[in-house]
């Protein structure tokens, strides 16, 4: 399975370090160029919700690469009730979500650091967290994707629902980086686990959304 190593998690944290320091408390520090750019990738990750009316109440949520949480308060502002939890690799966006939301759940780690149980979560949910580049051999481009994506899926109960960058645009793909991803490869190869799998294309030119579904 792979897994981070210390250098690429120093990587990952300094970046967003950085970026807090140039941008502050804003979507341009996760590296989303508006507000209405990260709100529409959140618009269609939780439209997965509604093909499970009322079979929960709260929902529990565990939101990857949770950033200042703003998939939270995103929810609570248009009033949906949802159990949250985030995690995130920088502990500087962990602090900065703790601040923003008291009483927020959120920790520091990836998915594999959170070790969840099987089944632990109504949803799983993951906006941009995969577009960083990571340093992997030529060989083993995306193995760290792939494998956070079939984490994400044992952790569910309900669904997975996850965004990724569109190899086929061409700005995309020429942005060294950049991770994008053809979508026809994302989608054979969550069809190895998954039980039912969905995409969603057309509400950004560079983007794509996937539904991971268990059959109830």
């Amino acid at each position: 399975m792979p897994h981070l190593t210390d250098k690429q998690r120093q990587r990952i944290i300094i970046r967003h370090r950085n970026s807090i320091s140039r941008y502050g408390y804003t979507p341009n520090a996760l590296f989303w160029s508006s507000r209405e750019i990260q709100y529409k990738r959140f618009e269609v990750l939780i439209r997965v919700m509604e093909i499970f009316p009322g079979a929960v109440a709260p929902p529990s949520i565990l939101d990857v690469g949770c950033g200042f949480g703003d998939l939270w308060s995103y929810c609570d502002d248009r009033g949906i009730d949802v159990d949250y939890h985030g995690i995130d690799l920088s502990p500087d966006m962990v602090e900065s979500a703790g601040y923003q939301h008291p009483g927020i759940k959120a920790g520091q780690g990836d998915i594999f650091d959170l070790d969840p149980q099987p089944l632990s979560h109504d949803f799983v949910f993951l906006s941009g967290a995969l577009n960083e580049v990571v340093d992997e051999p030529p060989a083993k481009k995306g193995d760290y994707a792939r494998a956070t994506i079939s984490r994400m899926y044992q952790a569910c109960r309900c669904a997975t629902a996850f965004n990724l960058l569109d190899a086929r645009h061409e700005w995309t793909a020429s942005r060294p980086d950049l991770q994008s991803f053809d979508p026809g490869e994302i989608l054979g190869y969550c069809r190895e686990f998954a039980d039912e799998v969905q995409i969603v294309e057309g509400y950004l030119d560079n983007d794509f959304t996937v539904y991971l579904i268990r059959k109830r």
